[in-house]
């Protein structure tokens, strides 16, 4: 397997990068880096140009099996109106930032994977005499079809502010972090639900009144008829601030009237934890397990 690491965002501290290329070598993986990894316009890793010539050139490169993200922070969204159907030909593994191609990537049928950037995954979540931590490790099964699963178990748990308790949903794997989707919302490149979806969110830093302003600007902004449930991850380091409620609560105000059903869980998202997920792909909620087919 060859794995190309790029920034299509914010610019990168080279050192936890070439020490976690480093341990994914031992594991026999060939990890090339892209031409502009390191370079630095202002807080991105690069001009518009530059990371832009680094993601094409890695899709259209026969020799490369899977892209995946340096880290995320800020500029991913720059790149949309440039994109073409040369995004389709490699799998991208990323979060946070990234979460914009991600979506565009599922919407137009290609291969997304939510998951730790390549700078985090020797450094967060990992176990004693492991070179790479177990979602970095999840990431690499996932993208090895002679070791993938038909399906992926998740658990997930029925919020206790979520009026409806339904017994089986189905639908499209979508979405990643909120205040990302939100910020094309009303583009072209916005997140459109065209048939039945299950959004899974998450969030960083970002205040109780921001998170519940960024809520309703998702729903007043795609077809909530294709919305069959919400799973909320990890909502890491958000300032609570005297508010009273929690932010699956605060979440289901909005979502019960809708008859939409509200899932929590701990897996996904900027904390320690972030088991990787296909985004785009078919999932199933059964009770207390979200299952995603490969």
């Amino acid at each position: 397997m060859h794995i190309r690491v790029l920034a299509p965002s914010a610019c990168v501290d080279i050192d936890p990068i070439q020490q976690a290329k480093q341990h994914v070598s031992t594991l026999g993986i060939q990890v090339s880096f892209a031409r502009h990894l390191e370079a630095q316009h202002r807080y991105l890793a690069g001009t518009s140009n530059e990371r832009l010539t680094d993601l094409k050139t890695a899709c259209e490169d026969k020799s490369i099996d899977a892209i995946w993200c340096a880290r995320g922070g800020t500029g991913a969204g720059q790149l949309l109106p440039y994109l073409d159907t040369w995004l389709l030909n490699k799998a991208l593994i990323g979060y946070s930032d990234s979460t914009v191609l991600l979506n565009y990537i599922a919407m137009q049928g290609g291969q997304a994977i939510h998951g730790p950037v390549f700078q985090e995954i020797s450094q967060k979540n990992l176990l004693e005499n492991q070179p790479i931590c177990t979602d970095a490790q999840e990431v690499l099964t996932l993208l090895n079809p002679l070791l993938q699963h038909d399906a992926i178990h998740y658990d997930i748990t029925l919020a206790a502010c979520s009026h409806t308790q339904p017994i089986t949903l189905s639908g499209k794997i979508l979405g990643g972090n909120l205040s990302t989707l939100c910020s094309v919302q009303g583009t072209p490149w916005a997140l459109h639900l065209k048939q039945p979806s299950i959004l899974l969110l998450e969030d960083v830093g970002e205040s109780y009144y921001r998170l519940e302003r960024l809520l309703v600007q998702l729903l007043q902004s795609i077809d909530i008829n294709h919305l069959e449930a919400i799973i909320l991850g990890d909502f890491y380091h958000c300032p609570q601030r005297g508010v009273p409620q929690s932010i699956a609560e605060i979440f289901a105000e909005h979502l019960n009237p809708l008859q939409i059903p509200l899932y929590v869980c701990s897996w996904f998202g900027h904390g320690e934890k972030n088991r990787p997920f296909w985004i785009g792909k078919n999932g199933n909620i059964q009770k207390n397990q979200l299952i995603i087919y490969a």
